[in-house]
């Protein structure tokens, strides 16, 4: 290997200490162009002038800036050479070229090597080592001349018209707003802009991009005009808003037939900002290099197409053809490695199957008593190596892949032939979605079940796929190929229709068993990180006790208890109540350390990007701390509907503008670590001395805390709760430490609107 790449949050050139398109914070990173995936809010910034004017619009704050014009040749660090290269994929969008002691390398981001109308022209330089984004890195990715897909938006946009309906065209409000917005400019076509692409659309006007005529949408005033729009669902209010919309999405996944059921619209055009196939191959030859990686997409489809070619190329982060494998810097990445043999691999190889693993399921399911489903998972595990119950312990916890059911539902109806009306008379005919299923996977030819490690380096694979067509394409051949029950498995633990029952104390105790420990070690462990398959690692390692609560990885929220009545309240908690308003929004947990700040759901889920404005504000806060919260729709010193928020979600992250439509506070309620100290185990009075110190501000408060006495004070603290808009009120125990798996409810809420 010419050049040292490492996949950690983006990609990072360790020999020179710069990430590459870094989503998470950190010291330097190259910002390829101001899509959201590919930009965080780092400390130095290198990229070309239109992206920092893009960047500071998007991502508002104090950072050094790195900005070159394309073409300058500039010192990236002592010795090393660099210099930026326009992209060709959005207005400002540049591949980094570096050389360094001779060895010369080229990361394209985001690119598209055919002349588009709305970026800069592509230009391609030589390089040893390229890293290629290959999104559409298969020849069915090969797009038709973009003169003629322009013609055809244009005649679907006259047509619609004809027929008193309302044209909308869903692209992405940077980038593919613009450039269908260039496409009409000899239509005679009046162009109305939705509030997102109208603000980018005047952000590249001020760049020196200029436009035909378009006015902002107004409701009142849209029949007769063509709109431009980021992706909307049916629901959307907006779309409801619109005299008989007929919409379009522009996308190159158009090229798929499911495009218009996937993405819940009438017509889908193939036009994209990114390269095609042809592109690809094109790109490769220009550049000349003598090894390739591919990042993204069909990266190693694309990788097996160069090396046929005679290409020293390689996907990163992916198992590759022959056994060529990149490692990644993730630690927590399940790669398909192959193993050295092992004289007692066919004494284990049933115990490490999918199929043995979906029996025991299935065992586990047919018992409701807590000590027979553990007595089964125990039984499991102790067949399996140290390795392999870290994988079966990630295939039974809540799925590390995000699909929605549809996506699953669809790969189903692919992998079996069937199709959408065929499913759905199967399932009104049967007790339950499983019958239906196991019916469709009877089509299938057997296959033989695969090993556990192999059915998670799959869902490795399946959670980096760029698109949900990507991962539905997947999944279906995955299906198709994999036995009816082990399918029949896979389907429920992508759907979360699993039902067997299996708790985290459940499984704690069973990791505990199998490797003969105390439970209270496992479950103080997964507490601190929220990990089973962690534990899990830890505990075969007897490495349990370096589990502590660690900056950026969440860990699960208390769920408070309901009551029915004061009285219910103060029968468990006693008549020295500690009360907090529970407020209606969205629960979520926020890290903080340095200059650096993530909000994560009750999931785990990263949702910073979905609310920058708050981020902004906690980094104010001087202490570093992680703390339980809720994120609550606010303004004029009152709480909006919850409505509001579920809306502001509902949009697409780069369609967000800093909550000047949807303004949000955040509400500390709980502190669960301060600078280096663990505070899990410290009582609850203690963890609010501590947070009540903190310099918080407008847009992050602390929550306040009400002690009560008495059924009289419970009553009229529901009553404010009401009046202030809260869901209720929440009544802790001030000994309590924070343990979401306590068998001792120590959070109980009484909600507002049930008493008498």
């Amino acid at each position: 290997m010419i050049w040292q790449i490492e996949q950690s949050n983006g990609l990072y050139l360790p020999e020179i200490g710069w990430h590459l398109d870094a989503r998470k914070p950190v010291s330097k990173s190259f910002v390829s162009h101001a899509h959201f995936d590919h930009m965080g809010d780092h400390q130095t910034i290198l990229c070309s002038p239109p992206t920092a004017k893009l960047i500071e619009q998007r991502i508002p704050g104090q950072r050094n800036w790195r900005i070159h014009e394309f073409g300058e040749t500039f010192e990236l660090e002592p010795g090393i050479k660099a210099c930026l290269y326009p992209a060709g994929h959005i207005v400002g969008s540049s591949m980094l070229w570096v050389e360094r002691e001779g060895r010369t390398f080229l990361y394209t981001g985001d690119f598209k090597l055919t002349p588009g109308i709305s970026a800069e022209r592509c230009q391609p330089v030589p390089a040893e080592t390229l890293i290629i984004e290959s999104t559409y890195g298969t020849p069915r990715y090969t797009f038709p001349p973009e003169k003629e897909v322009f013609e055809d938006i244009i005649r679907f946009c006259r047509e619609t018209l004809d027929n008193d309906e309302t044209p909308i065209l869903y692209g992405y409000s940077l980038g593919k707003s613009q450039a269908i917005l260039r496409s009409l400019s000899e239509a005679s076509l009046e162009v109305m802009l939705h509030p997102a692409s109208l603000k980018l659309t005047q952000s590249c006007q001020k760049l020196g991009w200029d436009y035909p005529a378009f006015l902002p949408f107004d409701p009142r005033n849209h029949r007769g005009k063509v709109i431009i729009s980021p992706p909307q669902t049916k629901a959307s209010n907006w779309l409801k808003s619109i005299h008989n919309p007929k919409t379009a999405m522009i996308s190159g996944w158009a090229i798929d037939p499911s495009a218009t059921y996937r993405y819940q619209c009438d017509k889908a055009f193939p036009l994209s900002d990114h390269a095609d196939y042809l592109d690809l191959l094109s790109f490769v030859e220009k550049v000349k290099p003598k090894e390739v990686f591919t990042v993204h997409g069909f990266a190693r489809e694309f990788a097996d197409t160069l090396r046929s070619q005679g290409y020293q190329a390689w996907a990163l982060g992916r198992e590759n053809q022959l056994g060529l494998e990149i490692e990644t810097s993730s630690p927590q990445a399940i790669t398909n490695k192959p193993k050295p043999a092992d004289p007692e691999a066919e004494n284990t190889a049933q115990a490490n199957s999918l199929s043995r693993l979906a029996s025991t399921a299935a065992s586990i399911a047919q018992t409701d008593s807590k000590s027979n489903k553990l007595e089964i998972l125990a039984s499991q595990l102790s067949a399996l190596t140290p390795d392999d119950v870290s994988y079966c312990i990630n295939l039974l916890d809540t799925p590390s892949v995000q699909l929605t059911k549809t996506i699953v539902k669809q790969s189903l109806i692919l992998a079996t032939g069937s199709s959408e009306s065929e499913f759905k008379r199967l399932q009104s005919g049967s007790k339950d979605t499983s019958t239906t299923i196991r019916h469709l996977l009877e089509r299938n030819k057997e296959h033989p079940s695969r090993s556990l490690q192999q059915v998670c380096a799959f869902l490795e694979t399946l959670a980096t796929a760029p698109n949900p067509i990507f991962q539905q394409s997947l999944l279906s051949e995955h299906l198709r190929k994999s036995p009816p029950a082990d399918a029949l498995f896979l389907y429920q633990h992508l759907s979360n229709l699993s039902t067997i029952g299996l708790t985290p104390k459940l499984i704690c105790q069973g990791i505990a068993q199998r490797f003969q420990i105390a439970c209270e070690e496992t479950e103080a462990a997964y507490l601190r990180c929220s990990d089973l398959p962690k534990v899990s690692s830890a505990a075969a390692t007897g490495t349990l006790d370096e589990i502590r609560i660690d900056y950026f990885q969440p860990i699960s929220p208390i769920a408070p208890t309901t009551e029915s009545s004061p009285e219910a309240i103060i029968e468990k908690q006693g008549l020295s109540l500690w009360s907090e308003l529970e407020h209606d929004g969205l629960r979520c947990q926020l890290h903080k350390k340095g200059e650096h700040a993530e909000l994560y759901n009750r999931d785990g889920e990263q949702i910073t990007h979905l609310f920058p404005e708050l981020v902004e504000s906690a980094r104010l806060v001087p202490q570093d701390f992680v703390a339980d919260a809720v994120i609550v729709p606010w303004e004029n010193e009152r709480p909006l509907p919850q409505s509001e928020l579920d809306n502001r979600l509902k949009r697409k992250a780069e369609e967000l503008f800093l909550g000047e439509e949807i303004p949000v506070i955040l509400w500390l309620i709980d502190l669960l670590g301060l600078a280096d100290q663990d505070l899990l185990d410290t009582p609850l009075e203690k963890r609010r001395q501590k947070l009540d110190t903190f310099s918080v501000n407008t847009t992050v408060r602390i929550t306040p805390v009400t002690q009560l006495l008495g059924v009289p004070q419970i009553e009229d603290a529901i009553e404010k709760a009401k009046q202030a808009g809260g869901r209720g009120i929440v009544l802790k125990a001030p000994r309590s430490p924070y343990n979401p798996l306590s068998s001792i409810p120590h959070w109980l809420r009484l909600p507002a609107g049930k008493q008498a």
